[in-house]
């Protein structure tokens, strides 16, 4: 009778009135779904009841403190008072019934393969506004669909950004937890504190690949390898459109949500960068003291302010804790779902700029606009870093790489992990702020210059940041790089010096360079020095006069391309960005 007792409790809780129950079965009570595990139950009412920490973990009912600490759009629209709807056209109708507003992309490792078999993962926004919400940017759901389209029980994966609370908060439409197929909604947690949370932590959660709680679009930037995109020399999947000339298209296309397919230049421009800026501000903002009470950051009677968490705040500058994925402009010639007319052995393949440097940081600008340090000589290597389609072949060959069990390439070639686009424009807003300066910037960059991503020589630098440290704020609209440096009140800087000069480090160590860095009179013109040398140097052996050298630089380089691919893999979180199980997100070596 306890259990009884307990469960008639619940019921009436959420006003549910009750006329049956079946043990280990769901049932339609009043038109509720009524879920009954062995023992217990849980009724599925028009407001959101339940959250899952775990995939592995069954439902659990909210408490009335955690219902009311959700603020989003996405749950004030659908899941406040509407949580019972289910069908995707029903979702879709809560949150934007402007069928205009609503935007399809569709991403897919097999996006170049036009068979029709197999699924492709959709994402879709919304903009304008409903129940006097604003849309842009602030909802997504991801789901995926067939040859034939999306069904309307479709699982789906969803998001909403709380702007009181400066988080985004994750949920999911599906059966887990039922003993039939009913599908019920559930919290599946927010951003607040993900970048903190260990890989054992993560498991079976959404931040397992939401590393910092932020959205995913891995490609975020042109040319898309396995996005549907619309950007001259980018890749279309014509099979999905319906206005396209292609004979063989997916039924889908003829659907009605194809009617607003849209392409992946959109979503980075449109919805997905200045989401990133808008979450970034948060977290920047969510760093700095306060006066009690105050919603601004407190500022002292010299004009300073003051981070309380700045290692934290400042990890992404020295360690690797989210990526982007990166390609060439131009395609291969050998995807396994290409055609042998796609191989031509002379055509030019441009490697990323990005592969060689942070150039976001260091150059500013591009995609994104980061202000960057204004070293735009760092952008040189796109103007002759090429290789040709049968020298990546030759590449390919040579380290024994498979994409799907085959040799062969991505679409678009020498598709590498880059520094992160949510990650870098973090720190470029601490940089615009005046919480590192130029200087600091420069000086960390610096230190291990070719390796933009998994530097074992950066990373060891963080533990000489100190938690709380004072900066003076720069005046919105004023570039730090025109700021003359003032050593004296560059605060950050000198507690650097100082932890390090407590270490003693060796000479030649990689603190002993990072604090030869910081105490030089100019870092920037440091980093510049060593960013020519660089460039110099793979340009000399790079000459197509010089064949065997070419040949062997290629190598080299080629050689670091996997090593990267592979370091992502092994990474304990990076890893689970890689949905293909190390099969078709980019090649590999064989038993790699």
């Amino acid at each position: 009778m306890g259990v009884w007792r307990k469960f008639v409790g619940i019921l009436d809780q959420f006003r549910v009135r009750v006329t049956g129950i079946i043990r280990g079965r769901a049932i339609v009570v009043a038109g509720l779904f009524v879920l009954v595990a062995p023992g217990f139950a849980y009724a599925q009412s028009s407001t959101l009841q339940f959250k899952q920490t775990r995939n592995e973990s069954q439902p659990k009912l909210l408490t009335a403190a955690e219902i009311a600490d959700l603020g989003d759009p996405f749950f004030n629209l659908l899941l406040k008072d509407k949580a019972d709807k289910v069908t995707l056209t029903d979702v879709q109708n809560a949150i934007q019934p402007n069928a205009a507003n609503r935007h399809l992309f569709v991403v897919s490792e097999r996006i170049v393969q036009t068979v029709k078999a197999g699924s492709r993962r959709a994402v879709l926004a919304f903009d304008g506004t409903n129940g006097g919400e604003s849309l842009k940017g602030n909802v997504m759901l991801s789901l995926s669909f067939g040859p034939n389209g999306f069904p309307e029980d479709s699982e789906i994966e969803a998001w909403g950004w709380d702007d009181q609370r400066g988080r985004y908060n994750y949920y999911k439409l599906d059966s887990a937890g039922s003993s039939t197929d009913a599908m019920i909604w559930k919290f599946r947690g927010s951003s607040e504190k993900a970048d903190l949370q260990t890989p054992s932590e993560r498991a079976g959660t959404c931040l397992r690949c939401h590393v910092v709680g932020a959205p995913i679009m891995k490609e975020l930037f042109f040319p898309w390898n396995n996005w549907h995109a619309g950007v001259g020399g980018s890749f279309v999947a014509d099979y999905l459109d319906r206005n396209s000339p292609n004979p063989n298209k997916w039924p889908a296309a003829n659907t009605r949500p194809f009617q607003r397919l849209s392409t992946a230049d959109k979503l980075e421009a449109d919805f997905l960068i200045p989401t990133f800026k808008r979450f970034n501000s948060s977290r920047l903002n969510a760093a700095l003291k306060r006066d009690d009470g105050n919603a601004a950051p407190s500022v002292s009677s010299t004009g300073r302010m003051t981070v309380l968490e700045g290692s934290r705040l400042l990890r992404p500058l020295f360690q690797t804790t989210e990526i982007n994925l990166i390609s060439s402009r131009s395609t291969s010639g050998i995807h396994p779902f290409g055609s042998a007319a796609d191989f031509v052995p002379e055509l030019d393949m441009q490697i990323p700029t990005s592969f060689f440097l942070n150039t976001q940081l260091i150059a500013g600008g591009g995609t994104g606009g980061l202000g960057g340090l204004k070293l735009t000589d760092a952008n040189a290597f796109s103007t002759f870093a090429k290789l040709s389609q049968q020298e990546n072949k030759e590449l390919v060959e040579k380290f024994k790489l498979l994409l799907d069990g085959v040799r062969g390439d991505t679409h678009f070639g020498w598709f590498v992990p880059e520094a992160s686009f949510v990650e870098n424009d973090l720190i470029d807003q601490a940089l615009q702020l005046g919480v590192i300066t130029p200087h600091f910037l420069a000086a960390v960059l610096a230190v291990d210059l070719e390796a933009p991503v998994f530097s074992v020589k950066r990373a060891e630098l963080l533990k000489f940041v100190p938690d709380q440290f004072e900066f003076i704020p720069i005046a919105p609209g004023v570039d730090p790089t025109t700021i003359p440096r003032d050593a004296a009140k560059d605060f950050l800087t000198k507690e650097v010096i100082s932890r390090i000069n407590q270490t003693n480090p060796a000479q030649g160590t990689t603190a002993d360079e990072f604090r030869k860095l910081l105490t030089s009179a100019d870092a920037i013109a440091e980093l510049q020095k060593r960013i020519t040398a660089y460039t110099k140097r793979v340009k000399a052996v790079l000459d197509p006069a010089s064949a065997d050298k070419r040949k062997d630089e290629l190598e080299r380089l080629y050689s670091l391309l996997v090593e990267r691919r592979l370091l992502m893999e092994a990474h304990a979180v990076l890893q689970n960005l890689d949905e293909t199980d190390g099969q078709l997100l980019f090649p590999l070596p064989s038993g790699g």
